[in-house]
């Protein structure tokens, strides 16, 4: 190679982007580009004359001295663990994930071998960003619950920040609402409702980017509930479906004392919350669609009912009122009582077509929602609880009482789990009267002599209040706790 062909390789390795390490056939470092500073926080010079080894991870050491021999007998240029995760080991200690191609070469008649080493912390972020959000959308086609996607964003997006808590505000009726959380009290903060001005929530929707705060735990604009968790750095992501249409916002928030966000780290979690918001809206159409043709076939059932099924019985209790005219005695009366049960069972239909029009407010979604949260609960508790519905809960529950009565489940079977040592428990919805019951019963321990008002109970109860309603706490009816929330049923 002459002088001019060896200057431009030299400028060459030392302008490349990518770490470059050249490698005799013992394994030694006899030169490295600057870029090795950037990546592992070694000084060039410093690694010169050292084992390449002292940039893998140390359980990964003597296993490379064994593959590095057995490459230097047959060298050839090719990418290194190729379909395998490499990680480098920076000089504190920490690791990268990386790529590497390896480059025989011949210098002077030595044969030596050039490592070009990148880093694909980014690359591989971003593949963990499309695997959560590919998740999230097959958990929307397989006809999940939107408050369970909700809560599987928030777990992804906890997961993929390195956060402790994380939670999804949605807009409510007049106001923001959070919808779904992961982390340690998470389930005190589900329902709670936010200011639609002053919050940061309403700020990150406003500006359409990502919003940071250096301490949750003492920023105001933070809510209540939110700031008694105790959590240090956070950040508030508008999930945007468009450039200037938002659905809601994400909320991933570290310990007290943690690092804050990376800027790159940020980029990728806003991706990841327009991602998810796209999947969710989409989500959101299909579940408006199904609704739409449910309704159309309860039109078409209401239609049959009414035009058919009425019509025939109205003949037969005809019949029967023209035969009775014919006999007397207690065959009369049988047929009195038959022409009655006949005339009810009209009623009933009637009710049927009417609650048939009606729009379902909660739907039968409520009853999958309470089931999954006591599904939650099961690992806790080492057995399954007894779920009931009484009355018309579908057509009761309203979109604003839902994460109430999801929230109040999960805390009093948590409490069961922690306290109460029960072998049995029953989770009942009750609509009736006017009133919306949730009871959560055990055959525990019972009530202690003089139960505190922890923040789990003062929890339930404040969300009873804000609807108007009431907690009660008493003994259940042989034995164990009996937890009675009850809220009016407005407009009803």
């Amino acid at each position: 190679m002459t002088d001019t062909g060896a200057k431009v390789v030299d400028a060459l390795l030392m302008a490349s982007p990518d770490a470059v390490v050249v490698v005799d056939p013992s394994g030694d470092v006899l030169m490295a580009s600057p870029a090795v500073e950037a990546l592992f926080g070694y000084r060039p010079e410093e690694l010169v004359g050292r084992p390449v080894e002292v940039l893998l991870p140390g359980d990964l050491q003597g296993v490379h001295e064994g593959h590095r021999q057995t490459f230097m007998e047959h060298p050839t240029a090719r990418v290194m663990g190729s379909g395998l995760s490499l990680a480098g080991r920076r000089a504190d200690g920490t690791t990268v994930p990386v790529d590497i191609s390896l480059a025989p070469i011949v210098v002077d008649g030595r044969p030596m071998v050039g490592a070009f080493i990148r880093d694909i912390t980014d690359r591989r972020r971003n593949e963990v960003v499309l695997g959560f959000v590919n998740e999230i959308a097959r958990d929307l086609l397989a006809g999940r619950p939107t408050a369970e996607t909700l809560s599987l964003t928030a777990q992804r997006a906890a997961d993929l920040a390195d956060a402790s808590a994380a939670w999804v505000v949605v807009p409510g009726q007049g106001t923001l609402v959070v919808a779904a959380a992961h982390g340690e009290g998470g389930s005190s903060i589900v329902g709670v409702e936010l200011s639609v001005e002053g919050s940061h929530s309403s700020r990150a929707i406003a500006v359409g980017k990502p919003l940071s705060v250096p301490d949750m735990s003492a920023d105001p604009a933070v809510v209540p509930e939110g700031r008694r968790l105790g959590l240090g750095p956070g950040l508030y992501l508008p999930m945007l479906k468009g450039a200037d249409e938002s659905v809601g916002v994400l909320v991933v928030a570290r310990a007290s004392g943690a690092d804050a966000f990376e800027p790159a780290l940020i980029e990728a979690l806003a991706v990841f919350a327009s991602a998810a918001a796209i999947v969710l809206s989409l989500g959101r159409t299909r579940t408006e669609l199904e609704q739409l043709r449910e309704i159309a076939e309860h039109e078409r059932i209401a239609r049959d009912l009414h035009d058919t099924v009425i019509q025939r019985l109205f003949a037969v209790g005809m019949s029967l009122q023209a035969l009775r005219q014919l006999v007397g005695g207690p065959v009369s009366d049988r047929l009195v009582q038959s022409i009655d049960a006949i005339d009810q069972v009209i009623r009933e239909i009637r009710e049927t077509i009417f609650e048939l029009g009606r729009r379902q407010i909660g739907g039968p979604e409520i009853r999958l929602q309470l089931r999954a949260v006591v599904e939650e609960a099961v690992e806790q508790l080492g057995f399954e609880p007894r779920v009931g519905f009484r009355g018309p809960v579908e057509a009761a529950v309203t979109e604003e009482v839902v994460p109430h009565i999801l929230a109040v489940a999960r805390e009093a079977l948590s409490n069961v789990a922690r306290h109460a040592g029960a072998g049995r428990v029953e989770v009942v919805l009750e609509a009736a009267g006017g009133v919306l019951t949730l009871s959560v019963s055990d055959d525990g321990v019972g009530v202690p002599a003089n139960p505190s008002a922890g923040h789990g109970l003062a929890n339930m109860e404040s969300r009873a209040q804000l609807l108007g309603g009431e907690l009660r706490l008493s003994a259940g009816p042989t034995t164990g706790t009996l937890v009675r929330w009850s809220v009016p049923l407005q407009g009803r």
